[in-house]
């Protein structure tokens, strides 16, 4: 096998169709030619096939459905569809174990090759422990990357060997998340997330007591959540488009992120494109979090209490000057790290190992 031949098939969850991704980006709607920049692989002589989603009839439909219930969040596996671009692949590569773990359960099939695939949120979901199903299919995968250092200690505990489990570091599209030029809204503050361990509310407190304090500074929030965002704080955007997104970060003074206690570090996108975009970021604090927010100069990590949200927030809307020089530093500190070019590269040097 040359370095040249190299060839991994990318298998995303059944919510993503690379293929509409790509038409997207093409038009500019979307970051990266594949989700997560995946399709960078090739410039590292890793060339890449997908999987490509049947249209969705209504009994595929709803056997997922009823598959991911009885899961926990899990997929029905495409046996046969693309089975021989698969097969030819020297690698599957998964980005997160809803795809991941019945992919690595099937790797022990004779004539499947060996996967690779990320893990996102199974550490945090306690009931699905050491003794689940889809623990104990991740310990046959050739290799289990994550995003967070915290993660690893819980998939060592699941028996995923050592030597096969591995952090990298998340990351964006430098060419997409930029605000080039674009002048930051005095007192305009942003925040965005769906996954469950934001804390919104907690934000909401932390502006309204900031606000008490007699700033004028207001909220901007992008999420479905049910967050009650009353006018006088600021606004609840429940639906935006990646343009949109990188508008608001565009206009935005700080960029804010409250989250519950976690180990897969909830927030990491918006936190990365804040950064790309030139961001100073306020994060309550949580393991891992340090492995991308360099406290003081970058941005700052605080406890996870109003009060201190409130006086981070404060001092940044203060100083403007402060601000600009914390954001231009973020901006420095993603591109010497956190791009997809980057990631793409280290991702690559994974799949050579696991092959050989």
């Amino acid at each position: 096998m040359t370095e040249q031949g190299f060839r991994a098939y990318l298998q995303y969850s059944h919510t993503v169709d690379p293929a509409e991704w790509a038409r997207r980006h093409e038009l500019g709607q979307v970051p990266d030619r594949l989700p997560y920049g995946l399709d960078r692989m090739g410039d590292f002589g890793v060339s890449v096939a997908f999987r490509r989603l049947p249209r969705p009839g209504r009994a595929r439909v709803l056997a997922q459905r009823a598959t991911r219930l009885a899961t926990g969040g899990f997929e029905l596996p495409d046996l046969a569809r693309d089975r021989r671009e698969r097969r030819s692949a020297d690698v599957v590569v998964c980005w997160d174990e809803r795809a991941g773990a019945f992919a690595a359960a099937r790797s022990r099939t004779r004539g499947e090759p060996p996967v690779a695939t990320g893990v996102v949120w199974l550490t945090d979901v306690p009931r699905l422990g050491r003794r689940s199903a889809a623990a104990r299919a991740l310990a046959s995968a050739a290799c289990v990357y994550v995003n967070a250092p915290a993660q690893l200690d819980v998939l060592r505990a699941w028996g995923v060997p050592a030597d096969r489990a591995h952090f990298i570091h998340m990351a964006v599209d430098a060419d997409f998340w930029h605000t080039d030029g674009v002048t930051p809204e005095p007192g305009l503050v942003a925040a965005s997330g769906n996954d469950r361990h934001r804390d919104h509310p907690l934000l909401v407190e932390a502006m309204q007591r900031l606000q008490a304090r007699g700033s004028s500074a207001r909220l901007e929030l992008a999420t479905h959540h049910d967050v009650d965002v009353p006018g006088a704080v600021g606004a609840r955007h429940p639906d935006l488009t990646h343009q949109q997104m990188r508008d608001l970060y565009g206009r935005a003074s700080v960029v804010a992120l409250a989250v519950t206690p976690n180990l897969h570090l909830s927030g990491l996108t918006v936190l990365l494109e804040s950064m790309a975009c030139a961001r100073p970021v306020v994060a309550t604090e949580t393991a891992g979090m340090s492995e991308y927010v360099t406290d003081g100069t970058t941005g700052f990590l605080v406890d996870r209490d109003p009060e201190a949200i409130a006086d981070a927030l404060q001092t940044l809307l203060a100083d403007p000057d402060r601000a600009r020089e914390m954001g231009r530093a973020a901006r420095e500190a993603f591109e010497r790290g956190f791009t997809t070019r980057q990631l793409a590269g280290n991702l690559a040097g994974l799949l050579r190992a696991v092959a050989k």
